[in-house]
């Protein structure tokens, strides 16, 4: 996570840099100099730099002050005061160091087009009887707003260039920085999410296995007073699921061919309980692929399928089928049903596997669930990567 914001970090301040670089640059590359001139006119360029230097300073006051410790941060108002402050102070600077931008009042003499100065007349006065017919316009230029109204202010007509540069460079600056920031906010709220699901998964994870030796317990509990050959064969088989919980599926995922392996002893422990008026077949892949599964994710169906779908007075079954098609894994259990309305429906080891899936999965995965009156089928598919 911190690898990630330090590089997010990093690349934000070189697109900067970049920018910046091609900005400092471009006064070096003046084409109409060049075409006149094979040399760089390194006073114009050093000008140049001088004029770029306060629209410099504020973008590293914004960048580095000002949308981090007052925009980022809510304090909106302070941004706004400060930004303006800020504006204006580049504004006037940039003027100052503007090249022939004088004041009216302040105005250099009239030249001629041999360049000779030449002194400013002021036009001839029209008597105040002569007729409009009459008079005879001088031919001159149009006076300066400033002197036509002196009495009204107006802004030098150069200011609005700089107040467009000076908006576009903090435009500019807000919008890199605010889609970094997105970028970061996105990748710490899927770190988060990653986090909470892990952790849900783990919690999961640990309701499922005492569980599942609850209902094991239960099993050997009732064969102790059947038959105590059978219950202590239980136990060993019991021994084989116990070093599979404890080792193994304490992993995010296990190999399938192990998962197989569980699912098989913990059939083999149900057989011992029950007679063989329980059809019980098993329908496993002859070459297991290579692939890893989330460990103890069929084993509640399974559960449930013996809890259920088995009656000591009536004829029960229960069929297992596992295999592989492309890149899915079907699993089908479908056992005789002999409680419809309570199936299945209801438990903490179903519910948390459908939870599981959903944080595994999304909704990559396929789970249909069958109530018939007679039967009770689980149909789950789960892609895997061969």
């Amino acid at each position: 996570m911190e690898k990630q914001e330090r590089r997010l970090q990093l690349l934000e301040n070189f697109i900067y840099l970049i920018i910046w670089v091609v900005v400092l640059v471009m006064p070096l590359w003046d084409i109409d100099k060049l075409e006149n001139s094979s040399e760089i006119d390194w006073e114009s360029v050093f000008h140049a730099w001088k004029m770029i230097c306060p629209l410099l300073i504020l973008f590293l006051v914004n960048n580095y002050i000002l949308l981090p410790f007052l925009l980022i941060r809510k304090k909106s108002w302070l941004y706004l005061l400060f930004t303006i402050c800020a504006i204006t102070l580049t504004i006037f600077v940039s003027v100052q160091i503007m090249p022939g931008q004088e004041m009216p009042g302040n105005r250099p003499p009239w030249t001629n087009r041999n360049g000779e100065q030449v002194q400013r007349q002021r036009p001839p006065m029209i008597p105040e009887g002569m007729r409009h017919s009459d008079r005879q316009m001088p031919n001159r230029r149009f006076k300066p707003d400033n002197q036509a109204n002196p009495g009204v202010f107006r802004f030098p007509p150069f200011i609005a260039p700089h107040f467009l540069i000076v908006l576009l460079i903090i435009g500019v600056n807000m919008a890199i920085k605010f889609l970094f920031k997105s970028i970061r906010d996105d990748h710490r709220m899927k770190s988060l999410e990653k986090q909470t699901s892990e952790t849900e998964l783990a919690y999961l994870k640990h309701q499922i296995n005492p569980h599942f030796f609850m209902n094991t317990l239960n099993n050997i509990h009732a064969l102790i007073d059947i038959d105590k050959e059978k219950a202590q064969k239980t136990v060993l088989e019991l021994s084989k699921i116990m070093r599979y919980v404890l080792y193994d599926a304490s992993q995010p995922s296990v190999p399938l061919e192990k998962e197989i392996h569980f699912l098989s002893n913990y059939i083999e422990l149900m057989k011992i309980r029950y007679t063989e008026q329980v059809d019980i077949r098993v329908s496993l892949p002859g070459e297991i692929p290579h692939t890893q599964v989330p460990p103890l994710l069929f084993i509640s169906f399974l559960e449930n399928a013996f809890k259920h779908g088995i009656s000591y007075k009536n004829e029960s079954f229960i069929h297992l089928s596992m295999e592989t098609r492309e890149r899915e894994l079907h699993c089908l259990i479908v056992n005789s049903n002999f409680n419809s309305k309570k199936t299945g429906e209801t438990g903490i080891g179903l519910e948390n596997t459908r939870k599981r899936l959903r944080l595994l999965y999304d909704t990559n995965y396929t789970l249909h669930i069958e109530n018939k009156d007679d039967q009770y089928r689980v149909l789950l598919i789960i892609p895997i990567q061969l």
